[in-house]
């Protein structure tokens, strides 16, 4: 796209990941000229993530089972080209009035208008503070796997996973296979109903069989798996050197006398993931508190309209389902746009949505059960003691906010703008759901009335040069 002027476009979708991807083909099959705008080099998103130029992958099977289903649907999305118009390194910073949407790409700014809007913006991990956790050797599990599988780079040399749920086995054996040591993997939750589990099962055998060929990987390694254990500290001068584990009661807190030492130089925890709904509320789609679904997810009908006519949202943007859900919506989002266009019947979409919601229906009732074995419990969050830096961008800590606290702040909004948490360069992913579950511990408020951070644009970090380089129509109309 060339500057100069803002373009009108009958459907942008936000993220090249399954979500994304289903949407745009969907539409696409249906006669809609589509624009796929994504923040990374190449399409996939993170599950799907393709290298970029200049690696050889030499064996494919190190990627994992995701990464065939990945070139299926990455096949499906090349072969409609000629009408999905695909911006790399494309990242929307902001949403206005008419729907004006400005976006970076490659360093300049650029702006367009659209009719239809899907958001498919993704997910990123929940981040739990515990004290140690700012160490260098500290990072998420999703970060190790970037390390491990995109680059080929071990994240340390003795590593301990902590967390809850797949991820974290994935990741823990991708390690082992690149030939890296782990002390140990805990996983927080426990399973109280194996028949439930494999109820949950019926139907979804394949992940079935992906989840136990993971479990015998950590076994045959000879690697402890702790059930009921979390980590609560991390001990080292310049680096981790030391992590100490508990086992935990079912509200997660640690159990007295369970406490032990580890010797490891890697941390790597993960308890579940965030929806990244900064576009959609931008946007003033309703939220509603939702935890099994990882927090503020947008309000949706049957056909993944929001409550903003002709917005979509699909994905762990829209609700942390994985990834066979996010293309199932991103599918039954497509198709119901082009209905609504008028490109397609309303019997045909009936009928071409029918499979693909008896497929999300199967999918769900597993991840039902598997939610209530991971969703996060309230001792996580009574980890971290007054010095543990709760908001990393302007170094505020738990003491710091709770002396503020105690003044009689009991809104989230009111405490940014006293402490200054979340006006950092991550604008409040980080620390904004901690800071929530803080609050609703010590107002005893419900998570769900504590509310989130206001979003303004720009969404995320870019530069004064690129806000210069917006064409001369979008400045005038917005005043920047």
């Amino acid at each position: 796209m060339k500057d100069g002027g803002v373009k009108e476009i009958e459907l942008v979708v936000i993220g090249a990941g399954p979500g994304g991807i289903a949407a745009a083909v969907e539409a696409a099959k249906a006669g809609l000229n589509v624009i796929v705008l994504d923040e990374n080099l190449k399409p996939g998103g993170r599950i799907y993530g393709q290298h970029n130029e200049g690696f050889n992958l030499t064996d494919p099977k190190f990627m994992g089972p995701d990464y065939e289903k990945g070139k299926e649907l990455l096949a499906e999305f090349n072969a409609y080209r000629d009408k999905i118009n695909y911006l790399e390194d494309a990242l929307v910073f902001g949403i206005f009035e008419n729907r004006v949407m400005a976006f970076q790409q490659a360093g300049k700014g650029n702006s367009l208008t659209f009719d239809k809007l899907v958001v498919a913006t993704g997910a990123y991990e929940r981040p739990v503070p515990f004290p140690g956790w700012t160490l260098p050797g500290v990072l998420t599990a999703g970060g190790a796997q970037t390390l491990v599988k995109m680059q080929r780079v071990l994240p340390g040399k003795n590593i301990l996973f902590a967390g809850t749920g797949p991820l974290q086995l994935v990741v823990a054996n991708q390690v082992l296979d690149a030939g890296g040591n782990v002390e140990a993997v805990l996983e927080a939750g426990e399973i109280d109903n194996w028949m439930k589990l494999l109820g949950g099962f019926r139907g979804n055998w394949g992940l079935l069989t992906d989840g136990l060929q993971y479990m015998r990987g950590i076994r045959k390694a000879g690697v402890p798996m702790l059930r009921k254990h979390i980590i609560t500290e991390v001990l080292g001068d310049e680096q981790v050197e030391e992590a100490v584990i508990a086992q935990v009661d079912k509200a997660w807190r640690p159990i007295e006398g369970t406490f032990r030492t580890l010797e490891v130089d890697t941390v790597c925890f993960g308890y579940g993931l965030m929806p990244s709904n900064e576009i959609g509320r931008l946007v003033g789609c309703k939220h509603t508190y939702e935890p099994r679904f990882g927090g503020w997810v947008p309000e949706r009908k049957n056909d993944m309209e929001t409550s903003v006519e002709g917005v979509y949202a699909v994905g762990d943007g829209a609700g942390v389902a994985g990834s066979s859900i996010a293309e199932l919506e991103g599918r039954i989002a497509g198709i119901s746009l082009a209905q609504s266009l008028g490109r397609i019947s309303s019997d045909e979409a009936k009928k071409t949505k029918k499979p693909l919601f008896d497929s999300m229906k199967k999918i769900q009732r597993l991840r039902d059960v598997l939610d209530e074995i991971s969703v996060p419990r309230s001792g996580l969050y009574e980890l971290a003691n007054d010095e543990t830096i709760i908001c990393r961008c302007e170094e505020i800590t738990l003491g710091d906010l709770k002396g503020v606290i105690s003044s009689g702040v009991t809104e989230i909004n009111e405490l940014k703008r006293l402490t200054r948490m979340g006006m950092g360069r991550c604008q409040g992913r980080m620390c904004g759901p901690t800071v929530q579950e803080i609050l609703a511990r010590l107002t005893g408020k419900p998570a769900a009335e504590i509310g989130y951070l206001y979003q303004r644009p720009p969404t995320k970090l870019v530069s004064l040069d690129m806000l210069d380089s917006l064409p001369g129509e979008f400045e005038i109309r917005h005043g920047w």
